[in-house]
């Protein structure tokens, strides 16, 4: 691979997505202020949820259609494939994100949701037979842990919650596994409209679950509507993106790119919600987490 493709084929394309999912965090507790959505109400905020992929969904599927991909509706023997990626990427990872990001702060959320990364590389020496974990990977991963672990003692919430930080930390875990269900499942098949269909699915899902527990998006403004238009795109411009990298390149060169979600979600929560980042304690975390995920994947990224 040449410079030049490496920065627009891989590079470029990945920052891309993990600045727009760094933005989310922030996004989603900002949705939740403006939508007037409490905390402890978990079917409101699936609601909130639900209704982004959903439309997030179409409009990727409107895109493959201005672009002339056929065909459009899921061939039959696509239906396991979709359902497959839509299960860890959209419902599980979502359901427990959206919940736990309710009960800790944007930048705990931000950081937890980098080390999906650790995930997507233990996932991928287990199961595939060409990305197995080495020395230099294991040591990654325990300097990444280690800054999740820094990151929870002394926090603003009092520490790790299962509701919060725990719930988010399984998100990331399905999100680490739904990396590594689209590597096998997405070659030879179109991504955009893979990807179309598993947002429109799992979208669905979280609708049918929040409604059915009584959720609802009970005040509407501008502010809000505007907020969730720019996270519609945010999700079908990320993850189309990232299902065509993972169709292309082995898990582990995809994923180190994760490391910048924390940065950028950090930057974020600073700039958008007014949260206290700049302290030794998240600094540390932030450079752990970060050398620790990119040590882990640096043969594979070279």
């Amino acid at each position: 691979m040449t410079n030049k493709s490496k920065w627009f084929g891989l590079i470029l394309p990945a920052v891309l997505c993990t600045a727009l999912w760094g933005s989310a965090a922030p996004c989603i507790k900002l949705g939740y202020s403006l939508f007037e959505i409490a905390p402890g109400d978990s079917f409101s905020q699936l609601v909130f949820a639900g209704w982004r992929f959903t439309c997030a969904g179409l409009l990727t599927l409107l895109v493959a259609a201005v672009l002339g991909r056929r065909p459009l509706l899921p061939r039959r023997d696509n239906i396991g494939a979709i359902l497959s990626i839509s299960l860890f990427q959209s419902m599980i990872q979502y359901v427990c994100y959206y919940i736990g990001l309710s009960h800790t702060t944007g930048t705990n959320g931000a950081l937890l949701s980098g080390t999906q990364t650790f995930f997507a590389i233990l996932f991928a020496h287990i199961f595939l037979k060409d990305d197995k974990l080495s020395r230099t990977k294991a040591i990654g991963c325990i300097l990444g842990f280690s800054g999740v672990v820094l990151l929870q003692f002394g926090g603003t919430i009092g520490g790790f919650t299962l509701m919060g930080d725990g719930l988010v930390l399984l998100s990331a875990a399905s999100a680490g596994m739904g990396a590594l269900v689209s590597r096998i499942m997405t070659p030879g098949r179109d991504p955009i409209v893979l990807t179309a269909w598993q947002l429109i699915f799992g979208g669905g899902f979280l609708l049918a679950l929040g409604y059915g527990g009584g959720g609802a998006i009970r005040t509407v403004n501008l502010q809000g509507a505007l907020l969730l238009l720019y996270m519609i795109v945010l999700s079908a411009v990320a993850f189309t993106v990232w299902t065509s990298l993972l169709k292309k390149y082995p898990v582990g060169k995809v994923a180190v790119y994760n490391f910048l979600i924390p940065m950028f979600g950090a930057l974020f929560a600073a700039l958008f919600l007014q949260e206290q980042v700049w302290t030794i304690r998240n600094l540390l975390a932030l450079l752990l987490v970060g050398s620790g995920i990119a040590l882990a994947n640096k043969a594979s990224a070279s």
